[in-house]
């Protein structure tokens, strides 16, 4: 069974309830504290009236003796009978401080006590009241000091536990802070790298890493990156569907060159067809022959025209694979050979030795280069020059093609516009996803696209792809 998993606002949620209740119970710890303390000194208080009492009593007690005053053995009975009523309507109170037995032996002490008093005071009173009076005054009095100083005691106890008490529940709190601060930033910051990084891919163009990460969500975080995800699946969609609909309108403008090329080996296998029919009986067998190799040279022309054709119209999700660059410019050039010659452009292709493979989708990259010429076709619209340069640089780290027209140039105003979706400059017979496509497709490929133009001189766009690195396919694809 699945356990559902908390959200960061339930989580967050936890976390304030855990450290509302830890303050609040701190709070009330130190709210019982501060009360037992105060109950604590305000028994003091009152004790130390009975404690002022009895000394007082003992005074009295003790001039009696000294002086044989019979009015001080009064004073001594009524300091003694003060403190009695004190410990007698205070007795709920010391009971709960002092406990019962203590109290008890209290009270008892100084009934003893003021009653030996009055013993003393009769006539012929024995010589042993007045020393048991004075241990029962001292009783008292020990008695008394004891518990006082035992209360002090219990306060500074109290005080110390206290302390230490909300001491390590401050530092309980810290701590449970910076734990829950660390593993809430720990948490987001990972999250939020995960759609950092996402972003940045579907700005890349590279919609189907994005697409793939669709999971569970356990937060609201993991809904807004399966909300990425679904947005790159669409994305994804959309974008095929921008490329098959480019590569329909490349079709339109490849049929009537493409149408001329296929024409040629027709005419031919007609003619050898008609020839053949013609001198069938007077020819040799090996004239035979070389007819229907001649018939099969064409055949195979045609078939080659086709089969370029169709891998270019055919959709299909990117295939990434091992290529050689100048394989896949040649081939994109036979595509629009036929329209260079009837637009009376010059072809000037080179290619420097020992290309470094490229790890690409061949089609999406011959659809870019054929966009590219196209488009360079159009701008030399009473013919000129065609520059494709394919090389690498030093490092051998990628393969720059770069494709130069003598056209009419782009207008500085419209230059920074080119790579925009549906922008175009050719009125209805434009699409404006061309450059934009091919755009993606080279973002896509971790490549770059750039373009240098001159009104009036010509444009050059200059493509850039990594150079393939063996077992590091998923940096170049």
């Amino acid at each position: 069974m699945n356990r559902r998993k908390l959200s960061i606002r339930q989580k967050i949620n936890v976390a304030i309830f855990i450290e509302a209740t830890l303050i609040a119970a701190i709070s009330v710890f130190i709210f019982l504290t501060f009360k037992t303390v105060l109950s604590k000194l305000r028994f003091i208080e009152e004790f130390d009236d009975i404690n002022i009492s009895f000394l007082e009593m003992r005074k009295a007690e003790k001039n009696y003796f000294l002086y044989h005053d019979p009015d001080a053995l009064t004073e001594a009975y009524h300091k003694g009978s003060i403190a009695y009523r004190t410990l007698k309507r205070s007795q709920e109170k010391l009971t709960s401080v002092l406990g019962k037995d203590t109290y008890n032996s209290l009270i008892q002490t100084l009934d003893k006590y003021l009653a030996t008093i009055q013993n003393i005071k009769k006539p012929a009173a024995s010589p042993e009241f007045a020393s048991y009076l004075r241990d029962l005054g001292h009783n008292l009095t020990q008695l008394s000091t004891h518990l006082i100083k035992s209360e002090h005691r219990k306060i500074n106890e109290i005080i110390h536990q206290s302390t230490v008490m909300l001491i390590l529940s401050i530092l309980g709190i810290f701590f449970s802070q910076l734990f829950r601060w660390h593993y809430f930033s720990t948490l987001l910051a990972k999250k939020l790298a995960k759609m950092e990084s996402l972003t940045h891919t579907v700005a890349k163009g590279q919609f189907h890493e994005v697409a793939v990460q669709e999971s569970e969500p356990e937060d609201e975080i993991g809904l807004v990156i399966n909300a990425i995800a679904k947005m790159a699946q669409e994305l994804e969609k959309r974008e095929e569907q921008l490329l098959q609909a480019k590569k329909l309108a490349s079709l339109g403008v490849l049929i009537s060159g493409v149408a001329h090329e296929l024409g040629n080996p027709l005419n031919n296998i007609s003619m050898l067809a008609e020839g053949y029919l013609s001198y069938f009986d007077s020819l040799s067998d090996e004239e035979k022959k070389q007819f229907m190799k001649d018939i099969q040279i064409q055949t195979e022309r045609i078939r080659k025209i086709v089969r370029n054709l169709l891998d270019f119209a055919r959709q299909k999700k990117p295939e990434f694979k091992v290529c050689n660059p100048k394989e896949i410019v040649e081939k994109s050039i036979s595509l629009v050979e036929n329209q260079l010659r009837v637009s009376k452009i010059r072809l000037h292709k080179t290619f420097a030795p020992k290309l470094p493979s490229i790890y690409v989708d061949e089609n999406q990259i011959q659809q870019v280069l054929i966009n590219l010429f196209t488009n360079a076709i159009h701008a030399m619209s009473g013919g000129g020059d065609l520059f494709v340069d394919v090389y690498s640089p030093e490092l051998k780290d990628k393969v720059v093609i770069r494709v130069k027209d003598t056209g009419s140039g782009i207008k500085p105003e419209i230059l920074p516009h080119i790579f925009d979706p549906f922008f175009t400059t050719k009125g209805t017979k434009g699409t404006g996803l061309g450059l934009s496509v091919s755009y993606g497709i080279i973002k896509q490929h971790n490549g770059k696209i750039s373009v240098e133009t001159e009104v009036g001189k010509g444009t050059t766009f200059t493509i850039e792809l990594p150079a393939y690195q063996e077992n590091k396919e998923g940096a170049n694809g």
